[in-house]
């Protein structure tokens, strides 16, 4: 079966993809439930794709040079990469700005779950000083060293993908 091909639409139609799967499942309306994951799948990958295409933007960059730019790059790789995973396993994530804030809600199960959501909370505020702070302190207030946000942001790529095999067999 093809997957329904309107992501946005999908998104915006079915805000809980788990729970409407549920829905389904009690009016014993399972013949549409391989289209419903196969898109679920497919907006998963396209988030991923987006954390990929941040973190080739990121390879690309020389993090001395533009610090800026990579933490920048590396918070969005991340981002898109959790924001994936934790639609997968949560059933939705928020459209909206305010899903930054949920960057660290990892499932229980994702490997390292405290450590990551710590270091994604570091990433973001990180993020949030190279995109809008302009003082000559910002520099002076970072915990991470651009090189090292830019390695924890690939690392966390290389996670994401294998707990998304692993836990759900879903190839990114």
């Amino acid at each position: 079966m093809q997957p329904f091909t309107d992501q946005r639409l999908l998104l915006g139609e079915i805000k809980n993809h788990a729970e409407f799967k549920v829905k389904l499942t009690r009016l014993k309306l399972t013949t549409d439930l391989p289209v419903l994951e196969s898109s679920v799948v497919e907006v998963v990958k396209s988030w991923f794709g987006l954390a990929r295409e941040h973190a080739n933007e990121l390879a690309g960059a020389n993090p001395l040079n533009a610090p800026r730019t990579a933490y920048s790059r590396a918070y969005y790789a991340a981002y898109n990469a959790s924001k994936a995973v934790r639609y997968l396993s949560q059933g939705s994530v928020s459209l909206r700005g305010d899903d930054h804030r949920k960057v660290s809600d990892l499932p229980d199960s994702f490997p390292d779950v405290e450590a990551w959501g710590r270091d994604l909370q570091v990433m973001y505020e990180h993020r949030l000083r190279a995109d809008y702070d302009n003082w000559t302190e910002t520099p002076n207030e970072h915990t991470l060293q651009p090189q090292d946000c830019a390695a924890l942001a690939h690392k966390f790529l290389a996670v994401c993908a294998k707990y998304l095999n692993d836990v759900y067999g879903v190839t990114v």
